[in-house]
């Protein structure tokens, strides 16, 4: 197969035109206020391929253009490259990186005009010199890396780092005509490896970026879609997953889950207005978060109630718990601005104790069953829901604190529950 060299030259011209295009479409379809260095990434492709179109027409224009201003578009290039992952990681590349290669890139194709040899030495290192600062913008920021796309765009800069020095032995060599883009009848396989590796770094790059924003936008919605939009905690979709999966790895150890009702909220939103119920609700899930241990989850599990999940909890450790968060509500006044308010949250909670195999959906409805206890009692406390050993298949909804005759008239009178017995302390057992 014969490759003439200006064939070869016309095709990446062709190829990186069609991408430049390609990625300025996609820009073109993001949000104004999006900066995902895109737009960056397409102006970067677009002065590369002018760089190429300069180098084509060497010999019909002047050399101030077909070197000078080739070289200075190449070396923008890469420095717009290093701004569009800047702006896409939202750190900006210092002004230095991005101005100074650059500089020193027209300085030296000034200076070097006449001196090929030299061109390729120091245009290599200046080259070099701005892939090693993108490598290190890839390398050092650990959510470009959270997804696969940044290898691409790390292979593309390995390759043109590999070309650049194949470039700069030929050119040490002797044999300068072999590092140009094109010289001669037919190619050398130096040219033609430099041709291929040229047109492979623009494609590996600009999809590896096309797609490492992509990864980041769906990292970015699947956030969206388990995270409350009002209190900035899981949703009841992501806490029923983290739950799911809490109880799948538990191995055999203890979970309590605690169910967690802002008490009269409704009274709330009527005697101040929505808004301030709003900011009640964002304050109160602050104060439940504050309090919580690095392997508890907090999620709002619809309207004014919030779920906590415990893993490797027992009864004691899931009462103690329940009642911190109990108590620090109640203790601390909420500001919505204008004057401070005060909330009480009242808590119901039930367990997986050791060995056991529950469903999650049980475990639920028996926390829900010991939280509307709780609300029975008077609101503001803390009900465990347990199982009665002495009556097997049967659960007992069981306050952490005393009970008064008056509150359990009012739990008799909701018809709820049934009251069996008072103990000698008066704790009371609620029959489901």
């Amino acid at each position: 197969m014969n490759l003439d060299p200006r064939t070869l030259l016309f095709a990446l011209i062709v190829t990186n035109a069609l991408t430049v295009l390609s990625l300025f479409a996609a820009a073109g379809g993001s949000r104004d206020e999006k900066r995902d260095g895109m737009n960056k990434w397409a102006l970067a492709m677009l002065l590369e391929t002018l760089t190429w179109v300069l180098v084509a027409a060497r010999g019909v224009i002047p050399d101030a253009l077909s070197v000078v201003l080739a070289n200075a578009f190449k070396a923008g290039a890469h420095a717009l490259v290093l701004v569009a992952i800047g702006e896409f990681q939202r750190r900006p590349a210092p002004a230095w990186q991005v101005l100074a290669p650059i500089a020193l890139t027209v300085l030296m194709a000034t200076v070097l005009l006449d001196d090929l040899r030299g061109r390729f030495l120091w245009g290599g290192l200046i080259y070099g010199f701005q892939m090693a600062l993108i490598a290190r913008a890839l390398l050092t920021d650990p959510e470009t890396r959270i997804g696969r796309a940044w290898r691409l765009l790390f292979a593309g800069v390995v390759l043109i780092v590999l070309v650049l020095g194949l470039r700069a032995v030929v050119a040490l060599s002797g044999q300068t005509e072999l590092a140009q883009p094109y010289g001669g009848v037919a190619p050398h396989p130096v040219q033609i490896l430099a041709f291929v590796a040229i047109m492979a770094t623009a494609l590996l790059g600009s999809i590896g970026f096309v797609l490492m924003v992509k990864e980041r936008t769906d990292r970015e919605i699947l956030h969206l879609a388990m995270t409350d939009s009002l209190t900035h905690i899981p949703n009841r979709r992501a806490l029923m997953q983290q739950a799911e999966q809490a109880l799948a790895r538990r191995s055999g150890l203890p979970l309590a889950l605690l169910m967690i009702d802002v008490d009269h909220f409704k009274r709330i939103n009527d005697t101040h207005g929505h808004p301030v119920g709003d900011e009640v609700l964002r304050a109160i899930a602050g104060l439940l978060t504050g309090r919580l241990r690095r392997q508890d989850t907090l999620g709002r599990y619809g309207g004014e109630e919030f779920c906590v999940l415990a893993p490797n909890t027992d009864g004691e450790g899931a009462l103690k718990l329940a009642e911190s968060l109990r108590a620090t509500v109640a203790a601390t006044p909420l500001n919505n601005g204008h004057k401070e308010l005060r909330a009480t949250v009242s808590i119901g909670y039930a367990l997986c104790p050791y060995g056991a195999a529950r469903e999650l959906k049980d475990i639920l409805a028996e926390a829900d069953s010991a939280l509307y206890a709780a609300k029975q009692a008077g609101r503001n406390r803390v009900v465990c829901f347990h199982a009665d050993p002495a009556r097997p298949g049967e659960h007992n909804a069981t306050p952490a604190a005393a009970v008064t005759e008056s509150e359990l008239m009012t739990i008799l009178v909701g018809g709820a529950a049934r009251v069996d017995a008072l103990d000698n302390n008066g704790a009371m057992t609620i029959n489901s």
